[in-house]
């Protein structure tokens, strides 16, 4: 057994530098071994639950749960008519062959690490929740967030011995996957605290910007979170005048046309219109500052000095930072 593991991911940004013919073993995730770029692997990591790997409307692979269980048979996708439409013409069905989808030769006797023990996936290995989670995590809870969580502290748990090498993983800033960054640098983290070596070449995982020395990015976030918080306030107090001033008018409104109410009436209406012009102005400054927000988290982490500078610069010009 290789004392090596390399985890490979989807991202094309490293991808690209998978060192193939290393001697090591390949882990991977999800429908990844499916691919054509994917050129080894010995252990899948498929561990949602049944009725996701196992549906058949699947995006990535519509024949991923035949893959997964080792099973060649009807098309999942053209449902064995071997035809598809693109572009409004009947074309070839893109996932089979004339109707029958044909299990690769490289699922043979390959390891699939599941939430569940599954009889009908030959290779099947139970993820071991409780004992890592025991073993490895605070109050007995388990902190993890993604599979690739799941995949480093499998091998923190089980092979505490290995070097580990991750391709194709960015959790980049911005995204969906931004949330699960965190835990995947905590095990990284924690992987390293034991002695194991744990790299991601080419990645901007285990990356950043020293703050306060070269990056100032998280100061300038903070200034405009502080603002925010300022208008929120501003418009609920705002907001509650608004109302209480259109209240005024429903009751004056009835007798607008009586001599002595017309003066107090315009009065009141104009009170009114200012005051729910203003509500509208600072809902839209908040939308804008929001934007601003995701503006800089956009550039922040995942970008060249140059895109980040100018990120700044759209910030400080409609909202003066100084």
């Amino acid at each position: 057994m290789s004392k090596k593991i390399i985890i490979v991911g989807s991202n094309p940004r490293t991808r690209g530098a998978i060192p193939w013919h290393a001697d090591a073993e390949f882990w991977t995730l999800n429908e990844a071994p499916m691919n054509e770029w994917v050129k080894r692997w010995d252990v899948l990591f498929q561990i949602h639950k049944r009725w996701d790997w196992d549906r058949q409307n699947n995006l990535a692979h519509p024949n991923h749960p035949l893959f997964i269980k080792a099973q060649s048979g009807e098309c999942l996708y053209c449902k064995g008519k071997g035809k598809a439409y693109a572009d409004g013409k009947e074309v070839k069905c893109p996932w089979c062959t004339d109707g029958i989808y044909i299990v690769p030769e490289h699922r043979q006797g390959k390891t699939i690490i599941m939430q569940d023990d599954n009889d009908d996936v030959p290779g099947c290995v139970r993820f071991p929740v409780e004992e890592i989670t025991k073993a490895l995590c605070d109050d007995d809870k388990p902190y993890f967030t993604s599979t690739l969580a799941h995949m480093l502290v499998y091998a923190i748990y089980e092979k505490p011995n290995c070097e580990i090498e991750l391709y194709g993983f960015e959790a980049e800033s911005n995204t969906e996957y931004a949330a699960q960054r965190p835990c995947i640098e905590y095990w990284v983290g924690y992987g390293r605290g034991l002695g194991m070596s744990i790299e991601a070449p080419g990645s901007g995982l285990l990356k950043g910007r020293h703050y306060a020395y070269d990056d100032y990015d998280q100061g300038y976030r903070s200034r405009l979170e502080m603002r925010k918080r300022a208008l929120e306030q501003q418009l609920h107090t705002a907001e509650v005048e608004s109302v209480g001033s259109e209240g005024e008018l429903k009751a004056l409104t009835p007798y607008k046309d009586l001599p002595v109410i017309v003066e107090a009436w315009n009065k009141t209406y104009d009170d009114h219109f200012r005051k729910k012009n203003f509500v509208s102005f600072l809902r839209g400054t908040l939308k804008e500052l929001d934007h601003a927000i995701e503006i800089l988290d956009a550039y922040r982490q995942d970008t060249d000095e140059a895109t980040q500078a100018d990120a700044r610069r759209l910030i400080e010009i409609p909202y003066q930072l100084g």
